[in-house]
């Protein structure tokens, strides 16, 4: 081959990658939109695993919508045979080992199938977005995914899409190293044209347990007052940006603030708050699963930062706090 025609040749096998990557991304969009639709709009049963490193948790799943809305029934298959019952936007949690039910709004902490936004513009500087092959998941043919951090900052994720349905059959959760540090992935589902009621119903009555009901507190209510905050983070990584700012007047008439900085799909969030006496305070750094969290005094007032984020992260914006003059 001319040695013209072998640079011209070496130049389009170069720029094939590039292609393929710019064309994923808009690829990965549409999945992600699709799988967003089909996580509130279909009727369907099953169980999955939940592992957050060497701890396994196996659940069963119900999930109807209707034209009553939105309903989801999640139990634990293991001895404390604990529910979690989602009607709209009421969130009811059973807790036998503990003989106490537990009355909230809004979502569980815990989302399953996990959440991940539709709009990718303001996170591709972030992470790289790329469809892989497609591989067989509780007997679904599913896309795979990779959300790939382009710094040390956040977390990767691995997601496997049901092709046909858009329903998310599982997701890997990977440290800044590349190691798996938590998983989610279903093993046995069922699509249902409706689903039956009983399917939805708790267990227990619960007629002998203890009941806790949520006070809730609009934005203007006295246990959260909207603050521009006497304190700030001077130093975030790239693409994280203040998601929300608080100050929270807690039962004890302390007062916390309360910072959360997202890049869109990772989180943190900031406390702080009067340093007590007689109370220990997190100090330093400190892990559970994929949750990394930092502490540290400040003058009279303690810090905390917790986030689904590598440990550089927290101990980066952690800190970075300073106290506005």
């Amino acid at each position: 081959m001319p040695r013209s025609n072998r640079f011209h040749f070496t130049v389009l096998l170069l720029a094939i990658p590039v292609l393929a990557i710019a064309n994923d991304y808009s690829a990965v969009e549409a999945w992600l939109q699709k799988m967003h639709k089909a996580a509130h709009t279909l009727n369907y049963k099953g169980k999955f695993v939940y592992q957050q490193e060497k701890q396994l948790s196996l659940m069963r799943i119900i999930h109807s919508v209707s034209e009553d809305g939105e309903r989801e029934r999640l139990v634990a298959l293991d001895e404390t045979g604990r529910e979690i019952i989602r009607n709209k936007n009421k969130v009811t949690c059973i807790l036998p080992d503990s003989k106490s039910v537990v009355v909230d709004k809004g979502r569980p902490v815990a989302q399953f199938p996990p959440q991940f936004p539709v709009q990718l513009d303001a996170m591709k500087n972030q992470y790289s977005f790329l469809l892989d092959k497609q591989e067989r998941v509780a007997g679904q043919l599913a896309q795979k995914i990779v959300i790939q951090p382009n710094d040390n900052y956040r977390y990767g994720h691995r997601l496997w899409v049901d092709t046909h349905t858009g329903l998310l059959l599982k997701t890997h959760l990977v440290n800044e190293t590349g190691d798996l540090i938590e998983q989610f992935m279903f093993t046995e589902l069922e699509f249902l044209d409706s689903v039956p009621e009983e399917l939805l119903m708790p267990s227990i009555s619960g007629e002998e347990y203890t009941w806790y009901e949520a006070q809730m507190e609009d934005d203007e209510g006295e246990s959260a007052v909207q603050s521009a905050g006497v304190w700030a983070v001077t130093r975030l990584p790239a693409g994280f940006n203040t998601d929300m700012q608080r100050r929270h007047k807690m039962p004890n008439k302390t007062a916390v603030e309360h910072h959360v900085f997202s890049d869109g799909l990772a989180s943190v969030s900031v406390f702080i708050e009067q340093q007590k006496k007689n109370t220990s305070n997190l100090m330093g750094a400190s892990r559970m699963g994929a949750v990394n969290a930092y502490g540290k005094k400040l003058d009279s007032y303690h810090v905390t930062v917790v986030g689904e984020v590598p440990s550089a992260t927290v101990r980066m914006i952690g800190d970075s706090v300073t106290q506005q003059k």
